[in-house]
């Protein structure tokens, strides 16, 4: 039988590495205290891989696809116009690459410890994270912060899970938009995707409930 890992003591343990966890993780590294944080997967979360800055940065590339595709409006008519969306996917990828390389500089200038594993709690302010390779660690934190953040989810619409729809994490990744059919909710994620789609060149259906357009923000 394998020993259980010795436990490994933090002044501060954050669950879930997402913008605001990676900032409480920087600034008390800074202040000189012990501090690991455990994600999945994301250097920084969900807002500078799969959210926020990709979806933002795809946004730019199809409004520049619509001044080409206006181009007459402009007075500079082209010739030809075509949307390499495998360019369009290779500059958010590069962005990305960037933000996560100034995030773990971060890291190393302030201390704090990235783990990437999937953690649990198995006692109070003690967690086992299960690393990629199979081992284990056990980390106890003087403080504990679960900052585990949001996924996403599909609604139960009846036949919605068998017909395998994207979600905006694989929209961000696709390879080609011209010909493609894109449907969409009316809330706000959907209807960014949907208007850079049509940049794009896709066909964009909208689907919505009610006879409001868009669903109110949160106050």
């Amino acid at each position: 039988m394998n020993a259980a890992p010795a436990r490994e003591d933090y002044d501060l343990v954050i669950l879930g590495g997402g913008t605001g966890s990676t900032i409480a993780a920087w600034t008390f590294a800074g202040q000189g205290q012990r501090v690991a944080v455990i994600d999945r997967k994301y250097i920084g979360g969900s807002c500078p891989n799969i959210a926020c800055l990709p979806s933002k940065n795809v946004l730019h590339s199809a409004r520049i696809a619509s001044y080409f595709r206006r181009g007459e409006e402009f007075g500079l008519p082209a010739e030809c116009h075509r949307v390499d969306m495998a360019a369009v996917r290779a500059r958010k990828r590069t962005m990305v690459s960037g933000v996560n390389e100034m995030y773990l500089e971060n890291y190393k200038q302030t201390g704090a410890e990235l783990i990437f594993g999937l953690g649990r709690f198995i006692g109070p302010k003690t967690l086992e994270v299960a690393l990629p390779g199979g081992k284990t660690r056990h980390l106890r934190g003087t403080n504990v912060i679960v900052s585990t953040g949001t996924r996403a989810a599909l609604d139960a619409v009846p036949g919605l899970a068998d017909v395998q729809p994207l979600t905006h994490i694989e929209a961000l990744e696709l390879e080609s938009a011209a010909g493609a059919s894109y449907c969409a909710r009316r809330r706000y994620i959907g209807l960014e995707f949907s208007q850079a789609m049509r940049r794009f060149g896709s066909k964009v259906t909208i689907i919505h409930r009610s006879d409001r357009f868009a669903r109110q923000g949160r106050r």
